[in-house]
């Protein structure tokens, strides 16, 4: 092979016309390489660095001189190595915009041992809305202006920074105790927060569904209404989820487990017809799609397509000053609240996620070759389609008055009419 580029002990190299990433593997004592996907030299680059991030030693990044010393930047790898195994794709994402955002322009250069001065400076610019300003926000290029953030989002920033620092101590790299977490007036307990989204009438339903100029926002939206799911749930969905011999969607799949509980919820309204589409289209990967390129692999701001559709439709618009918007939380709070005096409270657990499904319950349900009849899994399922029913006869009908999007399930459009024929 060819050498094109070295990157520490790694090297970029060319075989045939293809790029790979070779390095020496200390503990198997052979040279390893992968193929790289890239098209050209820079996407190969890209690639490789995020390849090199999960295969290398956490240690190489601690400069020998440091003399157990070492800086926040230096001991992040570790860090992220071992958050990479236990977190979500979507969480995961997150802890690398805050890694960008809030740590490399305040603490990469940050010694163990002045970790404390500069976490208590990160949390006055976080209050203050002084951090370092982005380069570029939006279409347009205008710079964006930093915000101050909620004492809750700057508790969740300062508190990974601090376990960075404990992982550091634990694992041997540096001397330096962990250090005491810096005060931060104003975090709430979870009980005592406000709703993070309003409450949502049908009919702004219907105007949100009418704001949707783009077929997979609309796909996504309709599956969000019937699943009253977590976004980032809905939009991971694979078709591998979907068992519509069984009339629900298991939305944890394969996935890691996480204090964020994944629900089973019903095929009800439209989303049959979409999943059915979807499906034929990417058969067991990733359904929600912009273009060819899943929304779940993107850096896609969820918020903000929220934001977009209720600023086209208008529904906050007499909004008082200070009042929380319309967002996707509201669509959950809404539909939580909506099903409270209609179902059972395992029937609402079932479909929220607020218990956790056992692995072997999720087994002996979906995976195939299960001993299961038809009839026991029905048994099972009683909850989820205790609210499919309802959902049916209430939900659905209750926003049709105020869209034009058909939202009948394939059994209401078969009529007696067409049944006979």
């Amino acid at each position: 092979m060819k050498t094109i580029e070295k990157i520490g002990r790694f090297t970029i190299a060319e075989n045939r016309k293809s790029l790979y990433l070779r390095w020496w593997n200390p503990h198997a004592k052979k040279t390893e390489s992968e193929k790289l996907g890239g098209r050209t030299l820079e996407e190969a680059r890209r690639i490789a660095k995020e390849r090199i991030r999960v295969v290398a030693d956490p240690s190489e990044t601690i400069r020998p001189d440091s003399n157990g010393d070492p800086t926040f930047g230096e001991v992040w790898l570790a860090f992220e190595q071992e958050k990479r195994e236990t977190l979500g794709a979507q969480r995961f994402r997150l802890l690398e915009n805050r890694r960008e955002l809030y740590y490399r322009p305040h603490l990469w250069p940050v010694r163990m041992s002045r970790m404390g001065p500069a976490l208590r400076s990160l949390v006055k610019a976080l209050r203050d809305g002084t951090t370092a300003p982005r380069k570029y926000s939006g279409k347009k290029g205008v710079p964006y202006t930093p915000k101050p953030l909620h004492p809750n989002t700057i508790n969740d920033i300062i508190s990974s920074a601090i376990e960075v620092c404990a992982l550091a101590k634990n694992d041997g790299v540096t001397s330096h105790n962990p250090p005491r977490k810096p005060n931060i007036a104003g975090t709430t307990a979870p009980t005592d927060r406000d709703p993070k989204g309003r409450y949502v009438s049908f009919e702004e339903i219907g105007q949100l569904i009418e704001a949707c100029r783009r077929p997979h926002i609309l796909d996504l939206l309709l599956l969000d209404l019937g699943c009253g799911g977590r976004i980032g749930a809905v939009v991971d969905m694979r078709g591998e989820y979907v068992f519509s011999d069984l009339g629900v969607i298991d939305l944890l799949g394969g996935g890691i487990e996480t204090n964020k509980r994944k629900p089973i919820v019903p095929i009800t309204g439209p989303m049959g017809r979409i999943l059915a589409r979807l499906i034929a289209e990417y058969g067991e990967d990733y359904l929600i799609r912009s273009g060819h390129s899943p929304l779940a692999l993107g850096s896609r701001n969820w918020t903000q397509m929220i934001q977009r559709l209720v600023t086209r439709a208008g529904i906050d618009e007499d909004l008082k000053p200070g009042s929380t918007p319309a967002n996707w939380y509201s669509i959950r709070r809404t539909f939580a609240d909506w099903l409270d005096e209609r179902v059972s409270d395992a029937a609402i657990s079932a479909v929220m996620g607020h218990f956790d499904i056992s692995k072997r319950t999720r087994s002996q349900l979906f995976e195939a070759g299960s001993p299961m009849t038809d009839i026991y899994k029905r048994r099972k399922l009683g909850p989820v389609l205790e609210v499919a029913d309802v959902l049916e006869r209430e939900w659905w009908p209750s926003i049709q008055p105020y869209t034009s999007v058909d939202l009948r399930s394939e059994r209401d459009r078969l009529k007696p009419a067409d049944a006979g024929e």
